[in-house]
């Protein structure tokens, strides 16, 4: 397979993939039903998110010709396209980006989405051009307009993001890219990965002509987002795990001043030294007691992605939503899907926080409710519910119990999806650690948990900290346990079954 002379043709030649991949993905009984996927194949970086015309837009990054990602640089990368009303129910729009020889592109890789000054959406995306005589040229930046009121079709353009222009150093670093676009004061700015924390301005209005005017520190990792929440700005990092940094940006002096709380995003790599002993660790630092990678995860993490690579949108009513990347699945026609939509703020102490977006509740179906109750040395489970796709909320306390568990497992068989466990200090999911709960009170736990046939989203303490992981279903008709070494109180146990919200059409 090669890309097409024009991005048309490209396109074209996707959509032939993507047909024939789609009766084996459709077939996979763990695919979720409730987070965006796909129609088929691989899907990985949330490359741009959006709210224009009653619709919210997410584009991602998108392999149609593979379910699998083995070797990037041989990876005809296109942004693939949805929209939706609510941010739950999707419906596939076509492919919007796409390389082509007749652009000079290998692939499209990950950037961001903004409107200009007239309103119109623009795509800024990292255009990786075709090799000459094996000799790989530097990456640039460029744009995408929209063709069409809909935003189905869209035009890419150059507008002098190229090594050695605009201010651009010439021996940036080959991977540069990743460009994230934000306002403030009345001005347009952009970020960007691999870039010793550059940052550059627009000088119009219709986002055409970009210069450098200096440098923040905290850029490191892959896809930066940078947001303003509430008085302070907030950078997110594709680091392993993925980290923030709290702090406040002077878009005069172009300055960063990282005077504020720092911490893990989600802990869905939970590094351990066990499994990677001789790895080179120059590169690492300690945040909320976990190891974290600033760049590449080790090889034994490679194929361990739960939360990875966002961006994020504004709504209507002014909240910020995150989106991400979920990976790691086995490839059966399709690999990837979207994170449900998350909302982000800053607590009291500065600490951020995620929650589900209150559209999610959209999902709930049939009630069940574990009665408040005493656990003593004994397991209970969730009377009547048995399913593979579920919600749930607990509010307990520990007493004098060494250990807390909460299970989602095989009805009969000793087979667990889903194993978290509890001390009062570390909170264990499936393996991933969470070394220190933060908490008022550590004997009290709240979790805020969807699982959606392979995917589990955690939110613990009302979002001070969040685990992403694929845990695979042991039985599509699994129970919810739980149990307590010692004496621990269930002050609020329910549990929803989930509506199915698959997304609708085709590319």
């Amino acid at each position: 397979m090669s890309i097409g002379k024009t991005s048309a043709d490209t396109i074209a030649f996707a959509n032939k993939s993507v047909l024939g991949a789609y009766p084996i993905a459709s077939q996979d009984s763990a695919r979720p039903v409730c987070h965006f996927t796909a129609p088929a194949q691989w899907m990985n970086d949330i490359c741009a998110a959006i709210y224009h015309d009653g619709y919210y837009h997410i584009f991602y990054q998108f392999n149609p010709f593979d379910d699998q990602c083995l070797n990037w640089s041989k990876v005809y990368a296109c942004w693939g396209h949805a929209r939706s009303r609510d941010m739950i129910h999707w419906e596939h729009l076509p492919i919007a980006i796409a390389p082509s020889e007749d652009t000079d592109c290998l692939q499209c890789v990950s950037g961001s989405a903004v409107c200009r000054g007239d309103g119109l959406p623009v795509l800024f995306y990292g255009h990786t051009p075709i090799p000459k005589d094996g000799v790989k040229p530097p990456r640039q930046q460029r744009c995408a307009l929209p063709l069409d009121s809909e935003l189905r079709t869209w035009k890419t353009q150059d507008v002098g993001l190229i090594p050695g222009q605009s201010g651009i150093p010439e021996d940036i670093a080959g991977g540069w890219t990743d460009m994230f676009v934000f306002h403030d004061a009345g001005k347009t700015f952009a970020i960007f990965k691999e870039s010793n924390g550059m940052v550059m301005q627009a000088t119009d209005s219709m986002l055409k002509q970009w210069r450098v005017v200096g440098r923040i520190d905290g850029v490191y990792g892959e896809c930066p987002n940078f947001v303003k929440l509430h008085d302070k700005w907030v950078m997110i990092r594709s680091t392993y795990p993925m980290t923030y940094q709290v702090g406040d940006f002077d878009s005069d002096q172009i300055r960063f001043d990282m005077n504020g709380l720092s911490g893990v995003l989600d802990y869905a790599y939970g590094l351990d030294l066990q499994r990677d002993p001789f790895g080179d660790y120059s590169s690492y630092h300690i945040s909320d007691g976990v190891l974290v990678c600033k760049y590449g995860a080790p090889e034994a993490y490679s194929q361990s992605r739960g939360f990875y690579a966002t961006n994020l949108l504004t709504t209507p009513d002014d909240r910020v939503i995150m989106f991400g990347w979920v990976g790691a699945f086995e490839s059966k026609g399709w690999n990837g899907c979207m994170s449900l939509p998350r909302e982000l703020s800053l607590d009291q102490t500065g600490r951020l926080r995620q929650r589900p977006a209150k559209e999610v509740q959209k999902l709930q179906g049939e009630q069940y409710q574990l009665e408040p109750c005493l656990l003593e040395n004994e397991k209970r489970l969730v009377p009547n519910f048995a399913g593979d796709t579920l919600e749930l909320l607990l509010d307990m306390k520990l007493t004098d119990s060494s250990c807390f568990s909460l299970s989602i497992c095989h009805p009969q068989k000793n087979m667990s999806a889903v194993l978290i466990l509890y001390d009062g200090t570390c909170l264990n999911i499936n393996g991933t650690l969470i070394p220190r709960v933060y908490a008022p009170d550590p004997t009290r736990l709240k979790l805020h948990l969807f699982y959606d046939k392979s995917v589990l989203e955690l939110f613990v303490n009302d979002g001070r900290q969040v685990v992403t992981r694929v845990a695979y279903p042991v039985s599509e008709e699994m129970v919810v346990e739980l149990g307590s070494q010692g004496r621990a109180m269930v002050d609020l146990c329910l549990v929803y079954s989930l509506k199915r919200a698959s997304a609708d059409g085709m590319i």
